[in-house]
């Protein structure tokens, strides 16, 4: 009994942070950066992932440096890395011990996808609720996103990380696209429409009229989905896309 005891008590000390590494518990991410760079503090380990390359090793922190140790997997990875780091309330900038400046683009602490996703937008979008059946769509890499939301209180238009202006650029946005594809691939390109619930129908008709300028190609409209994970990063470079939810309209 007393040796059970005695595991039980070193199991609790191994277990117990301190106030600077409770903080950091989470994940950590600089998506949409190249090079993607991850960190997962757990209670009891660190998953470390860069560059699509993942290993998991132990960690501590005091108020100013993260000490990580991996297993020794190959000669060419350090396996004890010191880094020294300044925290705010939602983001987190490292650097190496041996580095004067801060290189590595800021992290940020991840609780929701979309929000974090929304980081490289630099707007708004709260997705409205449907009250009909939403539909999966499959075909992701044939579609052209458009989100549609608010910056600066003001209604944008954003494709792939660029604000555009729709009326003047849609014909250039298409046209790129199809010289992006195969002949026989030009038929399946369509639009994901991701508007804000906030944009009003007004606006969302002059858009689609704009849009319609090529009959052709279907506009699709994403709605708000539960457990959906929109917006999530592809961390191992598989070329894995979260699907939207929602319907033709």
């Amino acid at each position: 009994m007393k040796k059970i005891i005695i595991i039980f008590l070193i199991f609790l000390a191994s277990c117990s942070r301190n106030e600077h590494e409770k903080i950091l518990i989470g994940n950590w991410n600089n998506h949409p950066n190249d090079g993607m760079t991850d960190f997962k503090f757990y209670n009891d380990s660190v998953v470390s992932t860069e560059n699509y390359f993942s290993r998991t090793g132990k960690w501590k922190a005091n108020d100013s440096v993260i000490f990580l140790k991996f297993p020794k997997i190959h000669p060419s990875l350090r396996e004890n890395i010191q880094l020294n780091y300044k925290l705010s309330t939602d983001s987190l900038l490292i650097k190496n011990d041996f580095d004067s400046i801060y290189t590595i683009p800021t992290l940020f602490k991840v609780v929701n996808y979309w929000k974090h996703f929304l980081r490289e937008l630099k707007m708004d979008i709260d997705l409205p609720k449907a009250d009909f059946k939403l539909i999966k769509n499959n075909s992701m890499v044939f579609g052209i996103d458009l989100y549609v939301g608010f910056k600066n209180k003001k209604v944008i238009v954003n494709n792939f990380r660029r604000e555009i202006q729709l009326d003047r650029d849609i014909e250039g946005l298409v046209f790129s696209e199809r010289a992006l594809r195969k002949e026989n691939e030009e038929k399946y390109l369509y639009f994901n429409l991701i508007i804000d619930k906030r944009v009003n129908e007004k606006k969302i008709d002059s858009l689609k009229q704009i849009l319609n300028r090529f009959p052709e190609m279907k506009i699709f409209r994403v709605y708000e989905k539960d457990n959906s994970e929109y917006g999530k990063y592809d961390l191992y470079g598989q070329g894995k896309m979260s699907n939207w939810y929602g319907r033709y309209e």
